[in-house]
């Protein structure tokens, strides 16, 4: 008995001393529990696949429109002097940064503003000189701050005026960013003849589209208002026999001469109004070669219907 104890002790030494050999013997345990893994997954994978939670549908989808903007000149500036940092520019600027910018970019400029939570990539340290995009010279500033950064949360402050984004870029240079890059006189008419800032541009009034839609719709009916009235003249007109065999196509015709009001003035302007328009058969090519007298009777009798 004693010499049986001993052979097992010898052989669990040996076991233990044999890597390979306790992994042969653990081995096929493991593979026996990964197949009833397997099996069990593969039979409920149906159960386990299935979403759980319900999407969420949005049951409306909300379209913005264009807002309403009154025209506008935006002044020009005059980069010989505005290039200077003047304590006006830099009064007006740390207003400027402390409205727009400050939330985001922090009251030092160091980033970690409280409007920063969550925002990747993170809004610039402008103490730091790495990784600008567009450069720390105040041209470079300035294009940022007209373009905004793509990818970014950085927006365009298109609604500054061009002196204010001025202000706020000196004011970025002065206080935040170590010894910035010098702008050359090449860099400064570059800049201007791209934004055509020494000229001063002219912003056209917008309004929604809805609203657009609506007035053409409006104009729309006013002249098959009109056209309906002029035709109904026309059919009444005891010289409509002269007018009519002049025209091919009659509601284009009459639409044509509500739009256009220069041929009221003369006979010859109706004459050159209908040649031009002779290719898209709306008025007779005889009219072309019509005399004085008959062009004349025609316009008379033209100006008592659309009157």
């Amino acid at each position: 008995m004693k010499e049986f104890f001993e052979q097992i002790k010898e052989k669990v030494e040996e076991i233990k001393n044999s890597p390979g050999t306790i992994f042969g013997l653990v081995f096929p345990y493991f593979l026996v529990i990964g197949l009833i893994m397997g099996l069990y997954f593969v039979s409920n994978i149906e159960f386990i696949s299935r979403q759980k939670v319900q999407p969420v549908l949005l049951d409306t989808v909300k379209v913005l429109d264009l807002t309403t903007q009154e025209s506008k000149l935006i002044p020009p500036v005059d980069l010989n002097q505005i290039k200077t940092a003047s304590a006006e520019l830099l009064a007006e600027g740390e207003n400027l940064y402390k409205i727009n910018c400050a939330s985001c970019h922090g009251e030092t400029g160091a980033g970690g503003g409280p409007a920063s939570v969550g925002m990747n990539p993170a809004p610039r340290n402008f103490t730091s000189k790495d990784g600008w995009k567009n450069g720390t010279k105040l041209s470079g500033i300035y294009t940022t701050l007209k373009e905004g950064i793509t990818g970014s949360s950085m927006i365009a402050y298109d609604f500054l005026k061009p002196q204010e984004k001025f202000a706020i870029a000196h004011y970025i240079r002065k206080n935040f960013i170590p010894e910035p890059d010098i702008d050359t006189d090449d860099d400064l008419r570059s800049l201007d003849a791209l934004y055509n800032l020494s000229a001063g541009t002219f912003v056209p009034a917008q309004i929604p589209v809805a609203a657009a839609e609506q007035i053409k719709l409006n104009e729309s009916n006013n002249e098959n208002q009109v056209y309906l009235k002029i035709f109904n003249k026309l059919n009444e007109n005891s010289n409509k026999g002269n007018v009519e065999s002049y025209l091919l196509n009659k509601k284009a015709a009459l639409m044509l001469l509500v739009k256009d009001s220069n041929w009221r003035q003369s006979p010859g302007n109706l004459k050159n109004l209908a040649v031009k328009n002779l290719e898209n058969n709306i008025f007779s090519p005889k009219i072309a070669i019509a005399d004085e007298k008959e062009l004349s009777q025609l316009h008379s009798n033209l100006l008592s219907i659309v009157n």
